[in-house]
């Protein structure tokens, strides 16, 4: 086990034996998830995790709703990279809210121009910059507490979720008090703001703006979502939006304080079995596509690897040498399902087509740019349950793909994207891989329960490109 904890990831090879690109992968998830809208693309993830969901019932039953929402929300409030496979780079690490409360500001700047004096508007810039450094700070606080809070609770004997025994700890150990303090440095800060904002703007489109802003600040548009599964609290039981709301604002070891975002699955349709159920084949004969091309504009798929393994170089030989003769894929799953992602009025796109974005298009450039970081955004997250990949061969599979690749043995065989783990890598609702492997025949298989996050549906929003076009059909006819 050890030899293969240590082992390389390398890449594996068909040859000349099929016939298959990305491409393929991305057509047969596109056929799952239903047309897509106006300016919607799919986006493949470079490495599907698996999804943490509960069961719909109640803590005390072993439920866990508010932190599989949390688990939902992670993927969903995150900035996208303007690439057909997120990670090809690197896994975007910015949250859409934060994102788009950068945007609303330099929007927010043109929109007061007309309305605030100098020293106003100078004071809203200090303003938004002392926030932000507040928040920093806060969250590096936040960080800390949780990851204290993580080892010392068990070795307390507490319950992670224990809020009473947390707060004890915190206001002696730790950094809720400071935590409390600079939130409240927040509110009064963000208060001055907006009474300085609270003018009549003679341009309806302006007076948007500042509405926009004014939702975006409004603390119901957030909850403090659990960071532990809900069992873990002695209240689980009365989690609900209402009473996430009405937590103290800001993010502790026990409460995350998040932007709102809500989706159109409950989890028992996301987590149940049913309709959404694919087999795709590929082989020698499959047809060449160009989807990916077609759909991001040109945008290639740089160095996808369809099978990676963590093997020796021997054992790498070897593989390389069965796959060498591959004939067939089949790639199925029991389930896919496109869960859209719904944004309350913190999260307004519309303001994306405003005049002063049209007028001023570079100023806008590091958000709609080809780089830019609202250039794409997501309306909805794809995931398969139960996912399977089975390869044929011309001879028998002569390397042991059971005993080296099996849960057990320490996994560490990857599929498109999809990475077969060691046991430690499951949980209560993520279970353990089976391999199968049989003369000609080898099967990798997750279990009907495990859920994987293979994607997004995203949009692109062509404000830049459009205007840039507009401003130099002005200029040269």
């Amino acid at each position: 086990m050890t030899i293969f904890a240590s082992s390389p990831v390398q890449d594996v090879t068909f040859g000349q034996a099929l016939n298959i690109s990305l491409n393929n992968y991305y057509d047969l998830l596109k056929e799952q998830v239903g047309s897509l809208k106006s300016e919607e693309r799919l986006q493949l993830k470079l490495v599907a995790d698996t999804i943490d969901l509960s069961e719909e019932k109640k803590a005390s039953q072993g439920g866990y709703e508010w932190f599989s929402y949390y688990n939902l929300l992670n993927r969903s409030d995150k900035g996208i990279q303007p690439v057909p496979v997120a990670g090809e780079i690197q896994v975007s690490l910015a949250q859409l809210s934060s994102v788009y409360g950068s945007f609303l500001r330099k929007l927010r700047s043109y929109a007061v121009m007309k309305v605030l004096s100098d020293q106003e508007q100078n004071r809203v810039k200090e303003i938004d910059l002392q926030i932000d450094t507040i928040k920093d700070d806060a969250l590096n606080l936040y960080l800390l507490d949780r990851e204290k809070w993580a080892r010392v609770a068990p070795a307390m004997g507490y319950s992670v979720g224990d809020n009473d025994a947390y707060v004890q700890w915190s206001g002696q150990y730790g950094h809720i008090r400071m935590i409390e303090k600079k939130n409240s440095e927040i509110r009064n800060l963000q208060f001055e703001q907006q009474t300085i904002l609270a003018k009549q703007y003679p341009d309806a489109d302006d007076q948007d703006i500042v509405a926009a802003d004014t939702d975006y600040h409004n603390p119901l548009m957030r909850l403090r979502y659990p960071v532990w599964p809900d069992y873990k609290y002695k209240n689980g039981d009365e989690f609900s939006p209402s009473y996430l709301a009405m937590l103290p604002l800001g993010s502790t070891a026990l409460f995350d304080d998040r932007y709102v975002a809500t989706f159109d699955k409950t989890l028992t349709t996301i987590k149940g079995a049913g309709s959404g159920n694919f087999i795709g084949e590929f082989s020698k004969t499959t047809s060449e596509s160009s989807s990916i091309t077609t759909d991001w504009s040109g945008s290639g798929s740089g160095g996808y690897a369809f099978i990676r393994v963590s093997a020796s170089v021997s054992d790498h030989t070897k593989i390389q040498s069965d796959f060498s003769k591959a004939t067939t894929i089949k790639l199925g799953a029991d389930s896919a399902t496109r869960i859209n992602i719904a944004f309350p009025s913190w999260f307004n796109p519309t303001l994306f087509e405003h005049r002063h974005v049209k007028e001023n298009p570079h100023e806008f450039e590091e958000f709609f740019g080809k780089q830019g970081s609202l250039l794409f955004y997501p309306t909805a997250l794809i995931v398969i349950r139960g996912f399977s990949v089975e390869f044929s061969s011309s001879q028998d599979w002569s390397y042991d793909y059971e005993h080296r690749f099996s849960a057990s043995g320490g996994g560490g065989f990857s599929a498109f994207g999809i990475p077969f783990g060691a046991s430690a890598d499951y949980s209560s609702s993520v279970k353990e891989h089976q391999v199968d492997q049989s003369k000609t025949s080898l099967k990798f298989k997750d279990d009907k329960d495990t859920i994987r996050f293979v994607g997004y549906a995203v949009k692109k929003n062509t404000v830049f490109e459009k205007a840039v076009s507009v401003k130099l059909a002005k200029l040269f006819g």
